[in-house]
């Protein structure tokens, strides 16, 4: 666990946070090297389609996660 000022992180939260920051950064490359200026698509609006994906996989990454560490705790009892 990790304590930033009165805050205290645990394994879930820290890793969600850490998979964000890299499918963003993931998205945001991608995107640049997906816009071509024959597409209609401008740059925008394919940096909000993979930012959208990016934060639904690290929803459903965060909700795995919670399940699985419920189960383990429950599992130790």
């Amino acid at each position: 666990m990790i304590q930033l000022g009165k805050y205290k992180l645990g394994f879930a939260p820290l890793s969600m946070i850490v998979v964000f920051i890299v499918l963003s950064v993931c998205a945001i490359v991608a995107a640049f090297q997906q816009a071509r200026p024959e597409w209609p698509m401008p740059l925008s609006g394919i940096i909000l389609i993979n930012e959208g994906m990016a934060l639904l996989v690290t929803l459903v990454y965060g909700i795995f996660v919670h399940f699985a560490i419920a189960i383990i705790n429950k599992l130790r009892k």
